[in-house]
């Protein structure tokens, strides 16, 4: 028994269709090779064949024949492993690489490896000190002035480093906030990719409704993915819709778009229906001890379906925002708060950094979440008939709380995993934080506040080394075990834990006439050439010392004989002298550690950066071989193609002179 007449010509046509369509393909394919985000396209076939197509009259000697080749759907070659894989690590590699940038910063000023700052300005005015030893050159303008001058060079190497922490922590609030920056800031980006993913969410879904699977669609959706994730730590994963309806008594179920049910609720398998995609921010937070940490998640992305409970419509998509100091930059209109605006300095009363904080907002989407047995759950911020998220939102943390002591009271943390925003972050929290939190890498305000207490440490010493020489208030049996005295007398340990913190001034003294170092009164003009709240940034050399009015002082300690040179020699003394304010080191030692701890941070960087850009490059080169176009594997597959298109063109023939054959032999 001969097959139907035609079907032969429908298994060859079939053939033409599917290798004419896999050309379109090749040539599509081809065409995008250098398209940023383009992803490999391919047609999915299947042998074509019908349900029970024996024939009653068939012998058993017949066998069942295929009928040809079904195009069953288009498809992007891509590996969901390997894109959470690059997502993960393009996290980690976007903080590194923020982090890189801010040391960077830090290093122009601070990294005494590339040149002389203020470790050599020290030892400078150590040399100038050492030349004064000499009773006849105590009083010689010439030595004395090379002493001011030697004190001006490092009082302006301290005001230009703390001008350049400034600066640099105004940049890495610009990132963010985006404030004086032609560019938008990693809010603002976050915000867009939000929306132009969510409103892709929707765009798609409709058109593979439709019957089109949207692909460049979903190209520009993962290449908005790539890019956000660079920015915080997302999780992307894929689900279909639950809805609500009646079973066979009655009772109200939910179940799934993705799945068929027969008449008694159970799955008879998939549906087809369109997936979603959701985002999910991850974050750790830890107790108040900053113990136990918890990986959580918030959605940021969630589906297509945007509908409240009465059916309302909104949006897919969560969004950001930025507070300073607990305020929110900037309100309902996109106007910027007064009290909100980051300056990069200290509280003038409290002495703390201004605090950074970004607040993500959930998507309010329509959505079942399920447990692992596919069973619905609620959350605090679920409807539970619904499924219907709201409200829901966190708060990035890594400040640690004081009481007015200053004693830690809250180590808590709220984290993200990973991202430029959070390295951003880490690099503008205070200085105690910065050693209190998970943050490997020290801060902006870490690095300013050890040269405030360095800065202040040093005024204090040289001050009061020649208030005792100018107004001959030695104190009897003073012993100057760490050179820093106060009054005429040792600190107290309270007042060197204080000091310690950067939180203890120095009195004002009424007698100005024996003033070398003083405020310059940049922060507050009260204090302008006094000893008090003296810092990096406002450290300067007296008006009274440059005009002539206050020297050197010259009277002797009665212990000592009475020389002229004790004070050049206290101070000679206090340079090489350790002291607890600073951590028991001499100030040049001091500035040595900060400089190394700056270049540990920035070699530890730079390691992780390197070994992030290896895994990352290894992924990329992975998804390459998966869903990028090779020119060489498409013309191999070209040359496939029309070499099939050409056989089933040959089959055509051959079967029309069958059928002429036996056309001719019936006549």
């Amino acid at each position: 028994m001969i097959r139907a007449t035609f079907a032969g010509f429908t298994t060859a046509l079939s053939s033409l269709r599917a290798n004419s369509k896999k050309l379109d393909v090749t040539g599509q394919n081809l065409a995008n090779m250098t398209t940023e985000g383009y992803t490999r396209q391919e047609i999915k076939t299947s042998s074509l064949n019908y349900e029970n197509p024996t024939s009653f009259y068939l012998n058993e000697n017949d066998v069942n024949v295929g009928f040809g080749v079904s195009i069953d759907r288009m498809a992007q070659l891509r590996d969901q492993f390997l894109d959470t894989q690059y997502r993960t690590q393009n996290a980690k590699l976007g903080y590194n690489e923020t982090i890189s940038a801010s040391l960077d910063a830090l290093s122009g000023m601070l990294d005494e490896t590339k040149q002389d700052g203020i470790h050599a300005s020290f030892d400078k005015v150590q040399k100038a000190l050492t030349e004064m030893q000499d009773p006849s050159k105590v009083n010689d303008p010439v030595y004395e002035g090379e002493l001011r001058s030697r004190m001006q060079a490092t009082a302006n190497l301290f005001n230009q480093a703390a001008l350049n922490i400034e600066t640099s922590m105004k940049s890495e609030y610009a990132n963010i906030d985006g404030a004086g920056s032609s560019e938008n800031g990693y809010a603002d980006k976050i915000n867009q990719l939000l929306s132009q993913i969510g409103e892709l969410n929707i765009d798609i879904k409709k058109n593979q409704m439709l019957g089109n699977p949207a692909l460049e669609l979903q190209d520009q959706r993962n290449l908005a993915i790539d890019e956000l994730s660079k920015l915080i730590p997302i999780e992307v994963s894929y689900f279909t819709e639950k809805y609500e309806t009646k079973d066979s008594s009655g009772t109200t179920v939910i179940r799934d778009h993705g799945l068929n049910y027969d008449s008694y609720g159970n799955p008879t398998g998939k549906s087809g229906f369109p997936e979603d995609l959701k985002i999910d921010l991850v974050y750790t937070k830890t107790d108040a001890n900053g113990k136990n940490p918890m990986t959580e998640r918030i959605t940021l992305v969630n589906g297509s379906d945007t509908r409240l409970e009465d059916g309302t419509k909104v949006k897919n998509y969560g969004s950001v925002d930025i507070f300073v100091d607990g305020v929110k930059a900037y309100d309902e209109y996109g106007n910027r708060v007064a009290n909100a605006t980051y300056t990069g300095k200290r509280n003038a009363t409290t002495g703390e950094v201004q605090q950074v904080q970004l607040r993500f907002n959930q998507a309010d989407s329509y959505v079942v979440n399920t447990d692992s047995s596919g069973n619905p759950t609620t959350d605090s911020n679920m409807n539970a008939a619904t499924g219907q998220t709201t409200g829901k939102s966190i708060m990035t943390d890594n400040h640690v709380e004081k009481d007015s002591s200053g004693n830690i009271t809250d180590f808590s943390t709220v984290r993200l995993s990973g991202g430029s925003v959070q390295a951003s972050l880490d690099m503008l929290c205070d200085s105690t934080s910065s050693l209190n939190n998970d943050s490997i890498y020290r801060s902006y305000d870490y690095y300013m506040n050890r040269l405030d207490i360095l800065a202040n440490t040093f005024a204090l010493d040289m001050n009061r080394f020649n208030q005792m020489g100018v107004n001959d208030t030695y104190a009897s049996g003073i012993t100057l075990t760490d050179g820093t005295i106060v009054d005429g007398k040792l600190l107290t340990a309270d007042q060197l834990t204080e000091l310690s913190k950067g939180t203890y001034n120095t009195s004002t003294f009424t007698n100005k006439d024996f003033l070398l170092l003083v405020n310059s009164g940049a922060s507050n003009a009260a204090d302008a050439q006094t000893a008090s709240n003296i810092t990096a940034a406002n450290i300067s050399i007296s008006k009274s010392w440059i005009n002539g009015t206050t020297h050197i002082g010259t009277f002797g300690d009665p212990d000592e004989g009475n020389s002229s040179t004790d004070t050049a020699l206290n101070m000679l003394q206090s340079m090489e002298a350790t002291h607890a304010a600073i951590g028991y080191k001499s100030y040049s030692n001091e500035m040595n550690s900060i400089s190394t701890y700056l270049a540990n941070d920035a070699y530890n960087n730079e390691n992780s950066l390197k070994s992030n850009e290896v895994i990352l490059d290894g992924i990329s080169t992975a998804k390459d071989q998966i869903s990028g176009v090779s020119l060489d594997e498409e013309a191999a597959n070209m040359m496939s193609y029309v070499t099939s298109y050409n056989a089933a063109a040959r089959l055509m023939t051959t079967i029309d002179e069958t059928l002429q054959t036996l056309l001719n032999i019936k006549s």
